[in-house]
């Protein structure tokens, strides 16, 4: 997440916003925010969804060091999931479970084969 912390700053100075005002409008301490923008203190969840918002940064560059791994997590659970489903044809609604495990699994590995 080291590089996605200097795109925090790197945002927001592009933006012309200031530390201060970005930490007025989160809501923390501007010490700390600026510990998290140079790498010294780990980004909260809400920091990093903040930028997001307020900065419009696409969440896959924030994650970009995990959203691959966690994409491929997804699918292979997806995957036993539906295996599960498969070899239990007795379960209620087994039909409308499938379809929409189908979509989600297409979903993942299209979004799995953009990043690779």
């Amino acid at each position: 997440m080291t590089n996605a912390l200097h795109l925090l700053k790197s945002y927001r100075e592009r933006t012309g916003i200031s530390l201060q005002d970005m930490a007025s409008m989160i809501g923390v301490d501007i010490g700390n925010l600026s510990k998290v923008e140079h790498g010294k203190l780990q980004a909260s969840m809400t920091v990093v969804l903040s930028y997001h918002i307020i900065l419009n940064i696409p969440i896959e560059k924030l994650f970009k060091n995990h959203y691959p791994s966690i994409i491929k997590e997804c699918l292979r659970g997806g995957l036993s999931v539906r295996e599960k489903l498969m070899e239990n044809m007795k379960t209620p609604n087994i039909d409308h479970r499938l379809q929409l495990l189908d979509t989600i699994i297409d979903r993942l590995v299209e979004l799995d084969n953009n990043h690779e």
